[in-house]
């Protein structure tokens, strides 16, 4: 059963003053976490609970733009941190679902991400290319700010032949390899074409062009000795614009049957770089759908965007966004921020991007991260961060507010426990798991449908959420949790199928769905061994649930000892 949702919030009186210590409290705690006060003396207690899902004034102004889609390409700018958006490594598998979830709802895309100089190779493969970065190159003049987050510059030289001197780009158009295997072989892009390669540019004062080549190949990894079958130079024009964005492309490109295209691209200059800034293919036949992509970066916070990438606006705008999602807060709260500050900063933030795009109209999505940090003042700023959304949103019509935490907490029962804390979303102390990027994939892309009346042809069912999860009672020992069977799977928990509850309707201390109650049992096997004792032990220090006996939020000796006294029990002596 779902805690209930309040819809409206308790008022006090301040001729009570600190004799109600309930709102001498809340007053307190919203001095440490930042909140404001009202006039009246009573802080903002909202929380995410207490505002909705998604806030918007004027759906039909994003129903608009995303439905553009369906006739042109439309792009979609998320700025956020490696928590969850950053595509290298951390973030990947959540910009492949968003990018895949569109694509069911409008079609095979016509455009690739832009691929940058820098590729993570060979762990991951980015959204549909794998890529081998160019060691030819030198440091670029362009100064930092100049570049939007996520975005590598590379001041790219003509080096010698070897594999190394080259960027090359795999263009998986067939999905062939992807960094979630389900979404391998998927129609995430038009199978049609004809294709080309088209690549951005940071014009310089004596920048020499680039040479480029197309050297087709069967593998799905770069290939530095395929065959090359086309080739080409690129010059900037004699009066280009010195620190303007230009884009070159290619003919039309063969694969001269083989499977993949293979782009390498490196400098005209053996001395002199060109900034390479990055590349992308699309279809001459199809140029329409919804792309994704992140200008995000590690260990980023909200002011990081306007203080070190202020000046990238020309960038963004050569690229062509259409909608930019702000999704920042994870590296934010845990370090002493103010509501007040947040509310600025989320303000400043909307107010350079529409500048950068030269647009005052320019639609917004700001979404609430998930809670990360296990202290109270972090967590209060978690908590409030989808307040200050719901009411930018409230104020202005090209704002659209994606209450996440709330979403999780409702639709996927990821939140605070009765007895501690428990985010099996999370890989570590702050980045999620594979399996809840993809969840919250699938939350973006179906409450954004759901709210904005688009149809989505991939779930006929009346909630996106059934489409997406499954919910069943997962027995833990003595404690019962419904989990989805994503969670489950992931975490290696027991779970009861799909719509088994937690209820104990005949009072004996466990869910009727679940056997009898053996706290030591964590191996489930129906007895407490030895192998329970390694579990326990190796979980020692940690948050791991099932071997936290006591419930304190960290396994120690009062676990073990509730172990061993199960041990007994157990075998009977």
């Amino acid at each position: 059963m779902q805690p209930p949702f309040p819809t409206s919030l308790r008022t006090y009186d301040r001729r009570d003053g600190c004799r109600i210590s309930s709102f001498c409290g809340a007053v307190l705690a919203a001095l440490v976490a930042g909140l404001p006060i009202h006039a009246q003396g009573a802080p903002d207690a909202r929380t995410f609970r207490d505002v909705p899902r998604v806030t918007v004034s004027e759906p039909d102004r994003f129903r608009t733009v995303f439905d553009r889609a369906r006739t042109a390409l439309t792009r979609v700018a998320i700025f956020g941190d490696s928590q969850e958006t950053a595509p290298n490594g951390w973030g990947g598998h959540y910009v492949a679902h968003l990018n895949a979830g569109f694509c069911r709802i409008y079609g095979p895309a016509g455009e690739t991400t832009l691929f940058g100089n820098t590729s993570h190779y060979p762990p991951l493969p980015q959204w549909l290319a794998t890529m081998r970065e160019s060691e030819a190159r030198t440091s670029s003049t362009t100064p930092s700010a100049a570049i939007p987050p996520g975005v590598f510059l590379g001041s790219l030289l003509r080096g010698g032949t070897g594999e190394f001197d080259v960027f090359r780009n795999v263009f998986l158009h067939d999905a062939s390899r992807t960094i979630d295997p389900a979404l391998a072989d998927g129609t995430w892009f038009d199978p049609v074409g004809p294709y080309i390669a088209e690549v951005a540019v940071r014009a310089r004062i004596g920048s020499p062009g680039l040479l480029w080549s197309n050297a087709p190949t069967d593998l799905d990894t770069p290939h530095p000795n395929a065959a090359i079958v086309a080739s080409g130079t690129w010059s900037l024009a004699p009066k280009t614009q010195p620190d303007s964005i230009v884009w070159f492309a290619t003919p039309p490109l063969s694969f001269a049957g083989k499977r993949h295209l293979q782009l390498g691209i490196r400098g005209e200059s053996p001395d002199v770089g060109t900034d390479f800034v990055g590349l992308r293919y699309r279809s001459l036949s199809a140029h329409k759908g919804l792309l994704v992509q992140s200008f995000s970066k590690g260990g980023m916070r909200i002011s990081d965007l306007t203080t070190n990438h202020g000046d990238s606006g020309a960038v963004l705008r050569a690229w062509g966004a259409h909608v930019a999602v702000i999704q920042y807060g994870a590296n934010d709260a845990g370090n002493g921020i103010s509501i007040a500050w947040w509310r600025s900063r989320v303000e400043e933030t909307i107010a350079w991007i529409r500048a950068a795009m030269q647009d005052p109209a320019f639609p917004v999505i700001l979404v609430a991260e998930l809670h990360i940090s296990q202290s109270q003042p972090a967590l209060a700023i978690f908590d409030h961060i989808p307040v200050v959304a719901h009411d930018i949103a409230l104020a202005d019509p090209n704002v659209l507010a994606l209450n996440m935490l709330r979403i999780a907490n409702e639709d996927f029962h990821w939140g605070p426990s009765p007895t501690g804390t428990w985010r099996p979303y999370l890989a570590d102390a702050a980045h999620y798991r594979p399996h809840a990027q993809r969840l919250l994939a699938q939350a973006f892309v179906g409450e954004i449908a759901q709210t904005l009346a688009i149809d989505d042809p991939s779930c006929t069912l009346p909630h996106w959420r059934d489409c997406a999860r499954a919910l069943g009672a997962s027995c833990q020992s003595t404690n019962c949790r419904v989990v989805t069977d994503a969670d489950a799977a992931v975490l290696g928990l027991d779970w009861q199928g799909a719509g088994s509850t937690c209820i104990d309707g005949d009072k004996d201390g466990a869910a009727d769905q679940c056997a009898e109650p053996r706290p030591g049992d964590l191996d489930g096997d129906g007895a407490v061994g030895p192998g329970d004792l390694a579990i326990l032990l190796a979980a020692w220090g940690s948050g791991f649930e099932p071997a936290d006996l006591d419930r304190d939020g960290v396994i120690g000796a009062p676990d073990l000892a509730l172990l061993l006294a199960d041990w007994t029990h157990a075998s009977g002596r």
